[in-house]
């Protein structure tokens, strides 16, 4: 038996580590049995990416919840998770979602993504009980399940979010790399209906994905660079195997900062679609967001790093924006969830209105000046990775790289804010015998400086 530790986005492991037909089983019965305890009879909706064998598992799990007495649809092909979180969220008598997906993992990575009602993140309490549920062995109950089309209303919507006529008038050229991932044969296909010349690449299922890592990042982009240089197009976009996440590629092949996207985004949405509201984004998020915030009148609200927080504070008043530590960004208005798409619309609607697509270049360092950012993973021992977690909140350090703090947080971690501005995170995993320490400054060398703090603070002795 391998066991499974369930959590609030849901689980994810190595093929050739736990993650097969027997373990998706054993989740989907403990969560069929924790949606019935509360909501028996009602729907649960499962999607799947272009994964090896995900379409099969997605309908495996749908039975298994279905022989709990819950009512299962299943999409009808493969879609990214934000039109997942989309159809859980706009269906009143629907309690819960399961995606099949292991999102910008490499290949070898499978897993399972679960979303409740709204379509966030289930609750702790939540995935608590579905931990606590899932059996030591699978069970073979199985009841039939019902399919649906997820995709028609989710690019309905994202059309309606974007402004067509602008981007139909500009027609810019557009390079676009699904990355063999879930908007494979639907990314290519929004983008022209809004108005884009589209040329895309890695565009067909191929559940090995040929090797390639599905992330839109170093160096996983370089088909993408050299694919705009070759069609002298105006930018690439690149979409994360999930769908959650987008790359930019500018006209001269270079890849744009996954950490200015947001800021892109915002930019748009007040300057040019006159809206207005909070920005959430977590302790390790970029300050090149909340720096673009407060230019443009909007507040910040920083939360614990995780999706989950971003969700809840979403979920108070309606934020505009969420933001996190990778750059991820989530529609306060329409939906739950990180959205590639929605993103790259809205950054395909700036370009347009400044002029063209090689004005996003540069346009956040001229906006908000230079920030450097980097992050590590300190491997410790559970023991010293559990001292840590007490010791933490003790601590305010005088100094960090010479520079004395100007604010110091224990919200999750420790993070210290420093002049320049930069700043210094710490912070235990919540699942894992890691330690991730983020930081930001304003020159490569300074950022060099606070993350060889990290083990220097991880070492200190009360």
């Amino acid at each position: 038996m391998r066991i499974i530790h369930f959590g609030t986005q849901g689980w994810r492991a190595r093929a050739n580590d736990g993650f097969d037909e027997s373990s998706v089983v054993r989740i989907a019965d403990a969560l069929g049995q924790a949606w019935a305890r509360y909501h028996s009879g009602s729907t649960v909706k499962v999607g799947y990416d272009t994964r090896l064998g995900s379409r099969h598992l997605a309908l495996i799990a749908g039975q298994t919840i279905a022989a709990r007495g819950m009512r299962v649809v299943v999409s009808d092909r493969a879609c990214p998770s934000p039109a997942l979180c989309l159809a859980v969220a706009s269906d009143p008598g629907c309690v819960g979602g399961v995606v099949i997906t292991a999102s910008e993992a490499p290949r070898e990575y499978g897993g399972l993504l679960v979303r409740q009602h709204d379509g966030g993140p289930v609750s702790r309490p939540f995935a608590s009980l579905v931990d606590r549920l899932i059996a030591p062995s699978p069970t073979t109950d199985r009841k039939d399940v019902e399919f649906g089309d997820f995709m028609t209303a989710y690019l309905d919507a994202l059309v309606e979010a974007a402004d067509t006529e602008l981007i139909g008038r500009c027609r810019p050229r557009v390079v676009v790399d699904p990355m063999y991932g879930a908007d494979v044969g639907i990314a290519g296909a929004l983008l022209e209906r809004v108005g884009c010349e589209v040329m895309a690449i890695h565009d067909e299922i191929r559940p090995d994905f040929r090797g390639l890592h599905p992330n839109p990042i170093e160096p996983w982009v370089d088909e993408c660079e050299q694919a705009v240089v070759r069609y002298g197009a105006d930018l690439g976009l690149v979409f994360g195997g999930g769908g959650e996440r987008l790359g930019i590629v500018d006209g001269t092949g270079r890849l744009l900062s996954t950490h200015d996207i947001a800021p892109l985004v915002l930019e748009y949405l007040v300057r040019y679609r006159g809206r207005s509201g909070r920005v959430v984004t977590t302790l390790d998020c970029s300050l090149r967001t909340s720096l673009m915030a407060e230019r443009l009148g909007c507040d910040v609200t920083m939360t614990p790093v995780g999706y989950l927080a971003l969700r809840q504070e979403m979920s108070d008043d309606g934020a505009l924006l969420a933001v996190d530590g990778r750059g991820g960004v989530a529609p306060g208005n329409w939906m739950a969830g990180r959205d590639g798409l929605w993103a790259a619309l809205m950054c395909l609607g700036l370009a347009c209105e400044l002029g063209g697509a090689r004005h996003l270049s540069g346009r956040v360092e001229k906006t908000v000046g230079t920030l450097r950012y980097g992050s590590r993973n300190l491997r410790m021992d559970e023991a010293s990775v559990q001292r840590l977690r007490i010791l933490l909140p003790g601590m305010n350090p005088q100094e960090v790289a010479g520079l004395k703090p100007l604010a110091v947080s224990h919200c999750d971690g420790l993070r210290v804010s420093l002049s320049g501005p930069a700043w210094l995170l710490v912070r235990p995993s919540r699942a894992y015998s890691v330690v991730r320490a983020s930081a930001e400054a304003p020159t490569e060398d300074l950022l060099a400086d606070l993350l060889a703090q990290a083990p220097i603070l991880c070492s200190a002795r009360p």
